[in-house]
């Protein structure tokens, strides 16, 4: 009866993934939606929206602004006073007084002021290279959550990629046990073995089992938690296309490595604009220093105002509004203005020297697997050698099932290490790219 528990287990296993509307996703799919859609890319590029108005209102200030202002008043009495007249002479009132009035009850004025910057036209031009300096900010951002957002959902499929691997290698493992087993009954019921060595091997066949399951459970975790990542509905199972592992070369050198990334790494170009928009501001806060002069013109219409007020009046000039003094408060907000860019400019020249450092620390770790590949494919060898002789030898009736048993967990431990090894120079290698600031895509990647 136990040799019916694999099939079984299988067939549990995969009734449990049909049972599921599974979706078949390739890698670069799965960059294209990471770089596409994430949640990251998505703010930012809101934050390149929000920048682009700044700019647009900014370079807004350089324009007249027109303006209307009014208002109805309604008095508690109206103002008026008697004047002699000549009853001769008309409007005069035969009773010779003529009632004047200075202020209606009820009052009313509509200004319309046009005003030209002046002085600050220069002023304006340098916020317009800040807030320019803000988009660029925003788009190199932008850059730099593409590339995680990439690099992110590569790891996240190749991870998924090896534990659907390893659980292969589980249910190969669990196969071989069964084969193993048959001949161990068969050289038991000869007599050649005793008991023990069958339950030693069903007691290997059936951990063996138990690791096909758990490693089918953290597969089917990988895969949801790379959903999760991708922003797909929550409890999407997916399919993932094969991904080809022939290990890819390097493609730099260290040194060449470094100079491509001070040459496209997005981070740099947020330094630089950071910087350039800290330095805009020392030019803002010193334009406190000087005075703020106008082209004013005016238009004014009242109503209700008597016989004194001029119902139409106009006037075209200058004004100049400036602070001569107050106790040193812009001197310190130019110093405040002086340290933030001198501390952007700083943060601008150290990343250079800390890219440097992350990408060799990338590339040695990159070359480190490689060349860890041929030391597991070598171990692996050796194993599955050594493992073939020891099923020649109980088949001869020279072994003992613990032989076979200790063969065949140094077969299924270098065969999950060498793929274990081939992803994580995968990995390795999509991450050196991702520090050079370029996409991460596999070479072969369907």
């Amino acid at each position: 009866m136990k040799s019916l528990v694999v099939p079984v287990v299988l067939a549990a296993l995969a009734g449990t993934a049909a049972a599921e509307e599974a979706r078949t996703i390739t890698l670069s799919e799965a960059i294209e939606l990471a770089a596409g859609d994430s949640l990251a890319v998505d703010l930012q590029k809101e934050q390149i929206s929000a920048a682009r108005e700044r700019r647009k209102a900014t370079s807004a200030l350089r324009f007249p602004t027109l303006g209307v202002k009014a208002s109805v008043l309604m008095w508690n009495d109206a103002i008026t006073f008697a004047q002699p007249c000549d009853p001769a002479e008309p409007p005069c009132p035969p009773s010779g007084i003529v009632e004047l009035t200075v202020r209606d009850r009820v009052t009313g004025s509509a200004e319309v002021n046009l005003a030209q910057p002046i002085s600050g036209l220069l002023l304006i031009g340098k916020l317009i290279d800040g807030d320019q300096a803000g988009i660029d900010v925003a788009t190199a951002e932008l850059q730099v959550a593409k590339l995680d957002a990439a690099y992110q959902a590569t790891e996240a499929y190749l991870g998924a990629l090896q534990t659907q691997t390893l659980r292969e290698l589980s249910a190969t493992s669990v196969t071989q046990l069964e084969a193993d087993l048959v001949k161990i009954r068969a050289l038991r019921d000869a007599h050649i073995l005793a008991d023990v060595d069958v339950l030693r091997l069903e007691a290997a066949r059936d951990q063996a089992q138990a690791g096909a399951l758990e490693a089918d459970v953290a597969g089917r975790t990988a895969r949801r938690g790379l959903a999760l990542l991708l922003d797909l509905p929550d409890g999407t199972d997916l399919t993932l296309a094969p991904v080809d592992t022939t290990p890819p070369e390097l493609g730099w050198s260290e040194d060449e490595a470094v100079t491509l990334a001070r040459r496209q790494r997005p981070e740099l170009r947020v330094a630089a604009a950071r910087a350039t928009q800290a330095e805009v501001g020392v030019a803002a806060a010193k334009a406190n220093y000087f005075p703020n002069i106008l082209a004013i013109a005016n238009y004014t219409r009242t109503e209700g105002q008597g016989f004194i007020a001029t119902k139409d009046s106009a006037f075209v000039g200058v004004t100049l509004d400036w602070n001569l003094w107050d106790w040193g408060k812009r001197g310190h907000e130019v110093g405040a203005a002086k340290a933030a860019s001198r501390s952007a400019a700083r943060l601008r020249d150290e990343l250079n020297d800390q890219l440097a450092f992350d990408v060799r620390a990338k590339w040695l770790a990159a070359s480190s697997k490689r060349q860890m590949l041929t030391v597991h494919a070598s171990a692996l060898r050796a194993a599955e050698e050594a493992y073939r002789l020891q099923t020649v030898k109980i088949q001869g009736g020279i072994a003992t099932a613990t032989d076979v048993i200790d063969a065949e967990a140094e077969v299924a431990r270098a065969r999950a290490q060498e793929a274990v090894a081939r992803y994580q120079y995968l990995i390795a290698w999509t991450a050196l790219v991702r520090a050079v600031g370029q996409m991460p895509q596999m070479p072969g990647a369907k």
